[in-house]
């Protein structure tokens, strides 16, 4: 039996030791739920009829767990199904991720072993034959990895399988089969999107304009195959529904991710949402995408100047660190591919290990090269390892304490988890050093530049000292008994887009605010930046004649006004209050003592005076 299958062995025990642990409890009641649907009903009525938030292609993975299951039990007995500790069911689901992890290894294995390709990508430094078996050991014993599948039950080596597939198939001068299985994997595993701009511009930079443009073609026809059951149902908005549902699924600052925002959130992340003020009139989720975005344009940048296999690899590994890092509703998850990407990268650096006397003997010198060696390399990888082990344990734990791992779970606490947070951020800019290697330290400056930049535009109003529309701001509180809040649009148009209809009282039309809908209540976050607030109300005039509603205003709770009674003939009523040093804005909206049928009650433009 040769090396790595004996690796491959020890790593399967290790996994099937685990499997039996019932994990992240409520992800694997999904995939029951999920898969059950979809092989009783079919892709599309699933995507319809459940509440399930994963991309279009995923709902096949599904299909596939429930066909397997099939083979071991009957999914239709209930008590045997729905079992907690239902081992065949936690073997079918945890075998698509581990089987990932195989697949990996064997990747790294493979493309490691190929020295003469290695030298024409860009590999200088002699690798030892032990090196492939070695990179995949990392990889395959790597904590992070185990947890994640065969402990957790998620699928994070699952969606990365597809992108190393896809680039190491560009290195083999494969763009189109490539694209293709990049595309696919995106449609399985939408954080997978994530890498697009950085995978085009490396075939942009590698192939020419002529392959980028049948590249993108390639991806417009995968697109299609993928989606195929939608497309023959007529049913492609449903497709785009899936592909953004997660914009604003979980709204906080952080899901358990040791983030910049759970810092902020000092350790409660799932408890605050991601619509609070945190500078002027910006919210923190605003914040985040452009503090990400101009991270993100650095690591384009830096493929574009200089593009070879290295800088592919580290321009990756930046985005989605950037990404974990800097957006709110990030999962604790989300740096999972860290721990593959770096060591596809660590070869392409060229890096020496210090020599023993130097460490020992002359410590002032091995400390002058220390930032371009193999050891601080390896320095960085066990402690992306342990942070992210940290993290993504903590996230189960934190959810399902009996299936954590004893005296890690003990010692994980709030203070502890912040200083996690720090360390993520401290080593994403020690990355930094590699980028220095290859542009000048100057395009350091563009990502703090442009987030200055993005920052201060958002907050372009309140600077100038000008008017600013309420329905600039979203609501950090959206309740109503009745449809959910339309911003600029009447009540009704939550149907769809073909119900879109404008604001109107009495056939006065409005431009801008808010169609609700009594009981409601909107709560925004003004940051006591203002100090007069103005506004139109009224019944909609698509309501029946049986609306009545009272509006009220409250700041920071203490009630501001309240209206008389409103019925669907009053002609809108102009109110006008003083709001100065009032953080909270509250908009209520009660149904007048006599039920909530047609209460379709508008705020038309509602505006903020500094």
């Amino acid at each position: 039996m040769s090396a790595f299958s004996i690796l491959i062995v020890v790593g399967l025990v290790i996994r099937l030791m685990l499997i039996g642990n019932t994990g992240f409890l409520a992800d694997v009641s999904f995939w029951k739920s999920w898969g059950l649907a979809a092989i009783d009903h079919g892709i599309v009525w699933t995507s319809f009829n459940t509440n399930i938030n994963y991309p279009p292609g995923f709902i096949y993975v599904l299909w596939i767990m429930g066909k397997l299951y099939s083979l071991f039990g009957n999914p239709h007995d209930f008590n045997s199904y729905w079992r907690e500790n239902n081992f065949a069911f936690l073997l079918v689901s945890k075998s698509i991720a581990i089987a990932a992890d195989v697949f990996i290894a064997w990747l790294i294995y493979f493309f490691f072993s190929q020295k003469d390709r290695l030298k024409k990508l860009g590999v200088t430094f002699p690798l030892s034959p032990n090196f492939p078996l070695i990179l995949s050991a990392v990889f395959f014993l790597n904590p992070v990895v185990i947890i994640d599948s065969a402990l957790w039950g998620q699928v994070e080596s699952f969606g990365i399988m597809f992108t190393l597939l896809a680039i190491l198939l560009l290195f083999y001068k494969r763009p189109y089969l490539a694209t293709f299985i990049f595309i696919t994997g995106t449609l399985m595993k939408l954080q997978n999107i994530i890498y697009l701009p950085i995978y085009f511009i490396f075939i942009y930079r590698s192939f020419g304009l002529k392959t980028l443009i049948k590249s993108l073609s390639v991806s417009a026809i995968t697109f299609v195959l993928v989606c195929l059951p939608f497309v023959l149902a007529g049913d492609l908005s449903q497709v785009l529904f899936l592909m953004t549902i997660n914009s604003d699924y979980f709204p906080w600052l952080s899901l358990n991710a040791h983030n910049l925002w759970w810092i902020v959130s000092g350790a409660k992340g799932l408890n605050v949402t991601d619509k609070i003020t945190v500078l002027g009139m910006t919210n923190a989720k605003t914040a985040g995408l452009i503090i990400f975005s101009s991270f993100y344009f650095l690591s384009c940048l830096l493929l574009y100047l200089k593009t070879n296999v290295r800088n592919f690899f580290l321009s990756l590994i930046l985005g989605i660190f950037a990404f974990f890092l800097f957006t709110t509703q990030s999962h604790e998850r989300y740096s999972y591919p860290l721990v593959v990407l770096m060591l596809f990268l660590y070869p392409f650096l060229n890096l020496e290990y210090g020599k023993f006397a130097t460490r020992f003997v002359n410590l002032k010198s091995y400390l002058k090269n220390f930032f371009g060696s193999a050891d601080y390399f390896w320095l960085l990888y066990i402690l992306a390892s342990i942070l992210i082990f940290f993290n993504i344990h903590f996230g189960l734990v934190y959810n399902y304490p009996q299936n954590g791992w004893g005296f890690l779970s003990q010692i994980t606490t709030p203070q502890l988890t912040i200083v996690s947070a720090y360390f993520h951020i401290v080593l994403f800019f020690a990355f930094f050093v590699f980028v220095c290697s290859q542009i000048s330290p100057l395009f350091l400056i563009i990502p703090f530049a442009l987030t200055a930049i993005g920052l201060t535009l958002t907050n372009s109003s309140l600077l100038l000292r000008q008017n600013v529309s309420l329905t600039a701001f979203k609501p950090i509180i959206a309740n109503q008994d009745f449809s959910i809040l339309q911003v600029n649009k009447s009540v009704n148009s939550y149907s769809g887009w073909k119900s879109w209809n404008r604001l109107s009282n009495n056939y006065f039309y409005y431009r801008f605010g808010f169609g609700a809908h009594a009981k409601s209540n909107l709560t925004f976050d003004i940051n006591k930046k203002f100090k007069r607030f103005t506004a139109d109300i009224g019944i909609d005039t698509e309501a029946g004649t049986q609306a009545s509603v009272v509006f009220q205003i409250f700041g920071d709770e203490k009630k501001l006004f309240e209206s008389e009674k409103m019925g669907k003939f009053d002609f809108p009523k102009h109110v006008e209050i003083d709001i100065s040093g009032v953080k909270y804005l509250e908009l209520i909206l009660d149904d007048g003592g006599d039920g909530i049928n047609n209460d379709h009650a508008d705020w038309l433009n509602p505006v903020l005076y500094p």
